[in-house]
């Protein structure tokens, strides 16, 4: 099949320097995926062939920065990458959706239309992300807990590009899916949170709050369910078993439900999700990335986590 990289491609550079910020006074340190990033689908092809920049992606934590530190000025690293998966949080040759590696749109199943390819958000000049570094996330974030002993608050959301991988490899075949994820995924997942946490916790003894997934639609209900138990029992198990400080759980899932409730838990109906433009490469009116309002509710299930801690 006929693969279309987008024209902006001309932009990547591979192998220009990218330097990391360097200001060490900030007290927020946020990582993870494209939803602490904010990334937003119909800034992108095949919704966009406009060069986006980093500031028209806003994630829930720089909602979190503005509440939980409201007199500190430049108090948020938001290191997120999109496409970031668990593997490729630890190391950059692991493949990933969109952060090292290129994301792939695929057109809806039957469809003549060819899958376009956007190029890894790592690559991208001038770059997208809110914090411009080269190597692995998790070098990045231990090497800041290293240098900046003012930072007060991680956030951490990883793990769903693990599942929505599976599901393309799978073609969304429903067996395969749920074998992927007993044999493959989940106990991937769970060795790599746990390195990612004991890589945290060697430098880091603060608020430490991972960001549970909503579901965007009610088909990926089980898949986002079985991640997030995942997710939540290895922070349990390793907080209990190395007796470092318990890792607060925010409960992005239960946050939607209840959310979308009146609308029968359709997050995208609800107003929770982005609404994408009319394109052929449709299957949804509603990208799987939260809306400003969704964006709220996650920085609000944070603010409320982080306030009611025991």
């Amino acid at each position: 099949m006929k693969l279309i990289e987008v024209g902006y491609l001309a932009l990547t550079l591979l192998g220009a320097p990218v330097f990391a910020q360097t200001n060490s006074n900030y007290t927020y340190l946020a990582l993870g995926d494209s939803i602490p990033f904010g990334m937003n689908d119909a800034l992108v092809p095949p919704y966009s062939y406009s060069v986006p920049t980093a500031s028209e992606f806003i994630g829930y934590p720089e909602t979190v920065a503005a509440t939980e530190f409201p007199f500190s000025p430049n108090n948020l690293v938001n290191a997120a990458c999109p496409g970031e998966t668990s593997g490729s949080f630890l190391s950059t040759s692991v493949p990933d959706n969109g952060c090292n590696s290129p994301h792939v749109v695929y057109p809806p199943a039957g469809s003549n239309l060819s899958p376009v390819v956007i190029p890894p958000a790592k690559g991208l000049l001038p770059s997208i992300l809110h914090t411009a570094y080269t190597g692995a996330q998790m070098s990045f974030a231990t090497t800041q807990l290293q240098k900046n002993k003012n930072i007060k608050l991680v956030t951490l959301q990883i793990g769903a590009n693990d599942g929505l991988l599976l599901l393309d490899q799978c073609l969304g075949v429903l067996s395969c899916v749920e074998n992927g994820l007993q044999t493959t995924v989940l106990p991937a997942l769970a060795t790599n949170l746990g390195t990612i946490l004991a890589g945290i916790r060697a430098e880091y003894q603060g608020t430490l709050v991972l960001v549970t997934y909503y579901s965007p639609e009610s088909a990926l209900d089980s898949l986002v369910q079985a991640l997030n138990s995942t997710i939540t029992q290895v922070a349990a198990q390793f907080a209990q078993e190395t007796h470092t400080p318990p890792i607060l759980i925010a409960n992005g899932y239960a946050a939607f439900q209840l959310a979308s409730a009146l609308f029968n838990e359709n997050a995208c109906a609800a107003g929770l999700l982005i609404k994408l433009p009319a394109s052929l490469y449709n299957t949804s009116p509603c990208d799987i990335h939260p809306s400003p309002l969704g964006r709220d509710l996650l920085a609000a299930t944070v603010e409320l986590t982080i306030l009611t801690r025991q």
